[in-house]
């Protein structure tokens, strides 16, 4: 699910997408409809010559008008689960640029302060539902979701120099 034509297949999911529903109502005033939660446990799978194929992305709810951006810096962030669990910087930072690449994103130079302000606001958002009452976010808090994505934040922070020169 990690292999290079997967990620690729991914990325041109995702432009085909996008490209769908720029210019539409959907999209409003946006760039386009995003899905906002990419990530491999919302793509179906379909095995292909021996290997899963990425062929659908299910779990719309979160979807809203957009930048095309934040969609593949969501893509980035969990399809290559970027932070201390990336053992090789430099392939993580060669696989950004294989999405990038495949999806055809111009607009590369804010990809990674955009995977910054999604682990930013994914953290934050968990807490403060949680600390709203929200039972669902209250056992993400407990389950360590907040410390885990604040680690995945002070990660790319790290490494923003890296990764930023591999998509430009």
């Amino acid at each position: 699910m990690s292999s290079d034509e997967s990620l690729g297949t991914v990325a041109r999911l995702v432009r085909e997408f996008h490209d769908l529903t720029a210019g539409t109502p959907l999209a409003g005033e946006q760039e386009v409809v995003c899905h906002n939660d990419l990530s491999p446990k919302n793509t179906v799978y379909q095995l292909s010559s021996g290997e899963l194929r990425p062929t659908a992305f299910i779990d719309w709810d979160l979807a809203a008008p957009g930048a095309r951006i934040h969609d593949i810096a969501h893509v980035c962030w969990q399809y290559l689960d970027l932070g201390p669990s990336v053992a090789d910087v430099e392939e993580a930072a060669r696989l950004m640029r294989l999405i990038v690449d495949s999806y055809g994103l111009s607009d590369r130079q804010r990809l990674v302060s955009t995977i910054l302000w999604w682990q930013d606001r994914c953290w934050r958002g968990i807490k403060t539902q949680a600390d709203a009452g929200d039972v669902a976010m209250i056992r993400l808090r407990d389950a360590g979701a907040v410390r885990q994505v604040q680690t995945a934040y002070q990660w790319v922070s790290d490494h923003r120099a890296a990764l930023e020169r591999s998509v430009r």
